[in-house]
Order: structure tokens, then sequence, then C-alpha cells
């Protein structure tokens, strides 16, 4: 029930909070240049009319319906919510939060529906028209029934925010929130209820306190302070950056764990909220736009105009009630930090010791991260005398019966859990601290229960080229299995090794790879978009420099025959933050391109020889090297 809730929850804000952005900036627009703003003009605050009628419910409906069928199902759901907007009055946030995700859903069905069916040279056709017709049906349907079924409902979500508000029992709202706030569904609870119904409200008054519910810093601070205070060890330590995070960063997750290890704690952020809504409530004081992320800056700037003090008077009565309570709670047990940490496994019961057999890597393709994560975590068991471990990869929906631990990034853990075996979710597939976590934990088992490695290790390491550099992993994997057969194309071509490469986005690199594949005969015109979709899935940077996209499972159809193309870029490439130096686009048909990211994975064990690959000029040596 938790996970469904929690699943739940995650797709409403996943509507929500990627337009964030656009509702500061109408809540900027209104609290500036309205007639009651800070500086009144009246041309420039005829933009906020349209923005919250038609702007902000059309980004919420595209983003919902992009989630649930990619970018088809956004333009989908966004044609789809103007039926609902156009046929009422009422801003239709909840309309869009439904007509989105039904217009996704409809799409890919579709897609799916007509998948492998379409003659050639009439995929754009179909592609185009499908997407009209679907559109146009779910917009009419919005116009003439939804749209006014979702403002019924709409005005009765309204009614009763007015009536708690009438009766002055709105602070009750924080009995309901907080608990649902620390087990990390603030920003479902924040974004995907509060948000909306607050939107409506201040369009309707010129404010809302539901933007206060969630977002207020000063209950969160007012424990962090008590641990600062009064904890000791890591309980003490801590604090005092998680202080700062909390009212000016506006990272409310910060205080979670100290609540978590210590849930009496609850009581007092509950209570203080209790205390600094009941003061909104009777000084009449709310936000005019969401305040994302929830900090003292943030409550500021969306405060009206003359009633910032205001604001900033309930963050400390907020602040020094949750302060005065956790008081006596953090004393009483002052080094209770990470009680509630558990250990790297992230699902499904820890596999009893002597009992891990198999290993398997997975993410969203099963082609690419997984499969160099899996190698290179072979190489380590070898390295430790776990040979007789088994370790592979696949795509997350296909996890082998026989596995005894799934590894996979935390995005995808959720879906990994569903095979019911023990999942541990980590952030990158080659050096995460989980990683050698579990290392030690699978020696220590060794020793005690299986001893020695079993002669097996040598075969399995020639076959990935790990032990014996001078054997090619392709030649290996002929003559083990007589599986792979040599090409009339190779995997990898000189003219597809590019080194000094200016730096650029992450989009257009992974787009050059696609375009450098599809040249080449590897994949069609429609893996490279693939490739793009996969990379808003999540990452697919590596770790050390290296970065290796590659489609989504759905586009193995795209792949014609495995290839492999390796772009140098000596300045890096921004991936999410993480600078790669090597970008190397993969599309594989079997396990035939495993060869080369054996090769990839056995570079990364030796720096200097990362370095040269990194930094050389001339593309005969990289390509000598991973060929």
């Amino acid at each position: 029930m938790k996970e469904k809730i929690q699943q739940f929850g995650r797709a409403l804000s996943a509507m929500v909070m990627p337009n964030i952005g656009a509702f500061i900036a109408w809540g900027l627009i209104t609290a500036i240049f309205i007639p009651g703003g800070w500086w009144p003009n009246e041309s420039i605050a005829k933009m906020v009319a349209p923005m919250l009628k038609y702007l902000l419910p059309t980004l919420i409906a595209f983003t919902a319906g992009k989630n649930v069928g990619g970018y088809r199902g956004g333009v989908a759901g966004a044609v789809a919510a103007m039926g609902v907007i156009i046929g009422t009055d009422t801003p239709m946030f909840l309309g869009a939060m439904i007509m989105g995700p039904i217009a996704g859903w409809c799409v890919k069905k579709f897609d799916r529906l007509v998948e492998g069916k379409i003659g050639a040279g009439f995929e754009m056709l179909v592609d185009n028209f499908s997407l009209g017709i679907i559109a146009m049906l779910l917009a009419i349907a919005g116009y003439l029934v939804i749209g006014h079924a979702v403002s019924w409902i709409t005005n009765g979500l309204s009614h009763g925010v007015n009536w708690m508000l009438a009766h002055k029992m709105n602070p009750l709202l924080a009995v309901l929130v907080d608990p649902a706030k620390v087990l990390f569904l603030n920003n479902a609870v924040n974004h995907g209820i509060m948000t909306p119904l607050g939107i409506q409200q201040a369009a309707d008054m010129g404010q809302s306190m539901l933007f206060l519910v969630d977002p207020n810093p000063g209950p969160g601070l007012g424990i962090l302070l008590a641990c600062w205070a009064f904890g000791k060890g890591n309980t003490k330590q801590s604090a005092p950056g998680a202080v700062v995070i909390q009212l000016l960063g506006g990272i409310h997750e910060i205080y979670f764990p100290y609540v978590l290890a210590r849930p009496i704690l609850l009581l007092a952020v509950m209570i203080g909220n209790i205390c600094a809504l009941s003061f909104f409530t009777l000084v009449d004081f709310g936000l005019v736009a969401p305040a994302s992320p929830g900090s003292l800056i943030s409550i500021i700037l969306m405060s009206p105009k003359g009633k910032t003090l205001l604001g900033i008077l309930g963050v400390l009565i907020g602040t020094v009630v949750s302060f005065l309570l956790a008081w006596p709670m953090v004393k009483s047990r002052p080094d209770f930090q990470g009680e509630s940490e558990s250990g790297p496994s992230d699902g499904g019961s820890p596999a009893p010791l002597g009992a891990v057999s198999k290993i398997v890597f997975a993410c969203d393709a099963g082609m690419g991260s997984s499969a160099l994560g899996a190698t290179r975590f072979k190489a380590r068991l070898m390295k430790a005398g776990l040979g007789s471990i088994k370790c592979t990869n696949c795509a997350v929906g296909d996890i082998p019966a026989d596995a005894s631990i799934v590894i996979c990034q935390k995005e995808l853990a959720e879906r990994a859990r569903l095979s019911g075996k023990e999942v541990l979710a980590i952030t990158n597939f080659l050096a995460d601290p989980a990683l050698d976590s579990l290392l030690s934990r699978l020696s220590t088992q060794n020793t005690a229960s299986v001893g020695r490695p079993t002669e097996h290790s040598a075969p399995a390491a020639e076959k990935f080229g790990l032990m014996q550099p001078e054997h090619s992993a392709r030649q290996a994997t002929d003559e083990e299995t007589g599986a792979m057969q040599p090409e009339e194309v190779p995997l990898l071509l000189k003219g597809n090794v590019l080194t000094g490469l200016r730096s650029e986005s992450k989009e257009e690199a992974i787009l050059r790879a696609g375009a450098l594949l599809e040249a080449s005969g590897y994949v069609d015109e429609k893996y490279a978009p693939a490739m793009l979709e996969r990379e808003g899935i999540t990452s697919t940077y590596m770790g050390m420099g290296l970065a290796i996209p590659h489609g989504t499972a759905q586009a193995k159809e795209s792949v014609r025959r495995s290839g492999i193309v390796v772009l140098q870029y000596p300045e890096g490439v921004d991936f999410d933050g993480e600078k790669a130096r090597l970008v190397v686009g993969i599309a594989g048909v079997g396990d035939e391109h495993l060869s080369i990211l054996a090769k990839v994975a056995g570079a990364l064990d030796d720096e200097a020889l990362l370095e040269r690959l990194n930094t050389t000029s001339d593309p005969e040596e990289i390509f000598e090297t991973l060929r």
C-alpha cells in the first residue's frame, strides 16, 4: 500500500515539478505588476489571466502526457487539455492532470498496437495523423463531457477549502500533511495537491495559505536547531550544515532522517506547523504563488505587498515552537542520528549466506550501462576470488528468475523490486560505495561458506578478456560459444572514432553519436531520438569521464546490426553535472557489442590508458585500443 501511494504521489508531482519555474514566473508577475502589487503596471498585468487559464494547465498536461507516452503523448496531452480549458471558466489544473495521462496512455497503446504493422514509407503519415486524430477526439471529449465533470469536482474541493478557511480549521491540515511529508511524499502533497488548489484560490482571492502548508521551513528548522544545541556525536555534527540548507536552500528532505530516526519528533514538527498556520489564519496571510523550494527566501519573494514581515513571523513561530518541543526529546537521547539508516540493499530479502550465485545488473534497455557495469564488477569478483558467482546484465523488465541480487540505478529501483529479488540501488554502475560494500559482504560469505574459488573462474575471466589482455574478448567468445562470427561490417570502424571535438550539449553529443551510427548502417533514423528518450529516463553517464548513450528497449527494432562509435571531447560534455570526455554510442543486436564494452571496462582500470584515450589527438590509438 505504501508503495502504491508513493507511486501515485510521484506521478502527481512529476506533472507539476518540472513546470515550477513557470508557476514562479506567473507568481512574480502577479506579485509585482497587478494593481495591488509592488510596481503596478496595467499592460504587463494583462499576462496574468491568460497564463493562469491557458499556459500553466497546458504545461502540466504536456508534461503528464510525456511522462506516460513520450513526446507524442505530451503533444496529445496539451491538445486534449485545451478541450477542458476552453469548456469551462474554472482554471483547469485538475483537468490537465487528468487529460494529460489519458492522452499519453492512448498514444502509447496505439503505438504498440500498430508496431511492426506499418508499411515502409508510411511511418510519418501514420504517426502524424494518428496523433492528430487521438488528440482531436480527446479535446472534443474534454470540451463536451470531462471538463464539466472536472469543474464540478474542482468547485467542490474549492468550497471545502473555503469552508475550512471560514471555520479557521485549515491549521489541521498539518496533521495530515506532515506525517506524509517525512515519508518523502512532500513533493507529491505540495505540488500534486496543494499547488493546483492554491493556484485556483489565489486567482480568486489574490493569495492562498495552501502554499504555506508544506513549504514553511520553520518547523523543520526548529528540529535541526534542537539537534545542534542539545545533540551529541553525529547528530550534533551534521546539524549546522543542515540548518543552512533547510532555511535558505529550502530542501526539507534534509531534516527527514532526524525525524525518522526519532519518530517522536514528528509531534514537534506537526505542532510547530499548526501554530504557524494558526498565525497565518489569524492575520489573513497567504502567498501569491507557490514557494518552491520551501525556503525563507521563496516565502519573502512570494509574499503579497506589505505583508512580508508576516511571512517571516510565521516562519519564526514554527521554528520556536518546534524547537521548544524538540528540546526535551533530543536531550533525552542526544545521539540518535543514523538509527534508521538501512544497509545498501534497497528491497526484497537479503540473500542468505552462501546463496548468492548470480548478480544481475539491470538498466532500462539492458544493453549499455548495465552491460558495462556487469563486466567491471565481474572483474572485481575475479580479483576477489569469487569467480563462481555469475554476473550478467538485462533490461529491468526482464530480470531472470535465478537472480540472487539485482543492481540498478535508484530511478529504476521500484521497477526492479517487482521481481521480488534483493535490490541494490546505486547512483552509477562504476564507482558507487554500495558496490564496495556488496563486494566486502560477498567476500565474507565466501570465506565462511564457499571456500576457494572454483576452477571455472579462469575461463570466465578469459571470456571477458580480463585476465589475458592479449587474448581478445571477441576471439574468446567465438571459441567458447561459437555464437559470434565475424561480420561484414565491423563493430567499430576507424572512421567512427572522432577526436578533438569541441564541447557541446549532452543532447547534441547524443544526436551526433546517433547520426554516426545511422550513417554507418548500424541503425535506422528512429534510433537517435530513442537515444535521447533513454537519456531522459536516467543518465547514461557511467563515471570516470565515460558516457555510453544508447536507445530504449523498444528501439531495438531500429538496430540493423551491432555497432559502436566513439566521440572524444577533451574539454568534456556536461551529463547532469558530470563531465564525460569519452561518449561511446552503442547499438546492439544480442550480445555482440559486449566485446568492445569489455575492453572499455578494462581501460577504466588503467588510469594512464584512460587519460590517453581522453586526450589523444590520434583516433588510430583509440581504435587500436578498443577494436
